[in-house]
């Protein structure tokens, strides 16, 4: 308590936890800067916990405190990532100047070394990819796929950001400075894909009055993205894995073999296997294009990746239009990490930019969410009965931000309190201790 005391008092909002038990419900709930515990604890010991905080993807440094005998163990919880262990005694100020380096050393590594390889521009194009833990198990993926000059499929909802990691794939890859050629399988019929795909002869057709040069010559030493593949007619598919096992074509109407060197990666938002084994996908074609396979999540698996691209987003919108809006309020933050998003990443960038465009200060609120977004007005509303008492109308206040905010951290910052200040109302007034989800409207 003397500990938590003196925390606080140098600017610290604390919040204590038990043992492992109590402290990994509070990781898991709330957004921890960082984690002090003992090596030993009454219910285990605190490098469980140092492994919890790395297998779940938290930013969050953990510091040890020891006595001279658990030292080894201390050493061993270094290896494993810790960032920093004191020998006990220890002074209040002793773990604040810890606390302090190794939080600044925890922002410096995320300004750093995370956030810029998930966001950045290459050959004129903004490469958004987002920083949940399942985008950067994705792009761990890409840049140990990327160096091989192996064909990849690319599966995954349409709008969760497939061309992103294509075009990722090509950036890290020995063909970078070469093209990154694009095709939508889907916005051409079988005649105008054949033509994208390969060109033309002068005089091949009736109003062909000049060569055209197909994507396949275009992107001849580059990358090639064929986009929703699955919609490729059986006839340009025949073509497609002939010109992908001989690496040479005819264009439309000629007679000259033409070589090429280029690496596929292809895309597709329906289970290529079931069209394969409906006879719309050829089988031959199927197992040449999927050297190997990478899923992309939706961007409701991912929601953490929600205020970082919304953030990216208005970002790009400003350079665009010169439209500034600095940033957005947690309540309708929390309404965009709430809502599903079946139109996935570009459905929010369609969000956000038409936000930003209406609106009419430089702060998004709730007002300026979309209706299927924001939800009934009534859902907004926190309703009163006449006759509660003072400790029954806060219950109902905490109950309905705990409901619609994603974190308590959250909760909290809305309601104007403290963290520490708030797990004591929830135990005071006996509302749920586990994390209550917050509404999805559709």
């Amino acid at each position: 308590e003397s500990l938590a005391s003196a925390l606080s008092k140098a600017g610290f909002e604390v919040v204590q936890a038990g043992g492992r038990g109590d402290a990994i419900p509070l990781l898991d709930e709330d957004q921890i800067a960082a984690v002090v515990t003992e090596v030993k604890l009454p219910d285990g010991d605190g490098v469980s916990i140092l492994s919890h905080v790395r297998s779940r993807g938290l930013a969050s440094p953990v510091i040890f405190v020891t006595a001279f005998g658990t030292m080894t163990s201390a050493i061993q919880a270094m290896k494993k990532g810790a960032a920093d262990f004191l020998v006990k005694p220890v002074t209040a100020r002793d773990i604040t100047e810890a606390l302090d380096s190794a939080i600044r050393k925890s922002d410096g590594k995320n300004e750093a070394g995370s956030a810029e390889p998930l966001a950045h521009t290459f050959q004129g194009h903004n490469v958004v990819i987002g920083v949940s833990g399942a985008m950067r198990e994705l792009f761990s993926l890409v840049q140990r796929i990327a160096p091989y000059d192996t064909n990849i499929l690319l599966c995954g909802e349409s709008g969760s950001g497939k061309e992103v990691i294509a075009r990722e794939i090509h950036r890290l890859s020995p063909r970078r400075d070469s093209s990154f050629v694009p095709v939508n399988c889907a916005s051409l019929s079988d005649e105008l894909l054949e033509n994208e795909l390969f060109g033309h002869e002068r005089g091949a057709f009736t109003g062909a009055d000049e060569r055209k040069i197909g994507v396949f010559e275009t992107a001849n030493e580059g990358t090639l993205f064929l986009d929703e593949i699955d919609e490729m007619g059986l006839r340009s598919q025949a073509k497609l894995l002939r010109a992908l096992e001989r690496k040479e074509f005819r264009r439309v109407g000629g007679t000259k073999k033409i070589r090429t060197n280029l690496r596929l990666i292809s895309a597709t938002n329906v289970n290529l296997e079931s069209e394969v084994k409906a006879r719309r996908f050829r089988e031959d074609l199927f197992y040449r294009i999927k050297v190997v396979t990478i899923t992309v999540p939706p961007l409701r698996d991912r929601k953490d990746d929600i205020p970082f691209l919304t953030k990216a987003f208005l970002g790009e919108l400003e350079k665009s239009s010169g439209k500034c809006v600095r940033k957005i309020a947690p309540e309708a933050l929390a309404r965009l990490r709430s809502y599903p998003w079946p139109g996935n990443v570009r459905e929010l960038k369609n969000v956000i930019e038409s936000m930003a465009l209406m609106a009419e200060r430089d702060i998004l609120d709730l007002d300026d969410l979309p209706p299927n977004i924001r939800g009934a007005r009534r859902d907004q509303e926190i309703k009163l009965s006449v006759g509660l008492t003072m400790e029954e109308a806060e219950k109902e206040i905490i109950r309905h931000y705990l409901e619609h905010f994603p974190t308590k951290k959250e909760v909290a910052k809305a309601l104007n309190i403290g963290l520490r200040t708030l797990y004591l109302k929830i135990k005071k007034l006996n509302l749920p201790s586990s994390k209550l989800v917050a509404k999805q409207e559709t």
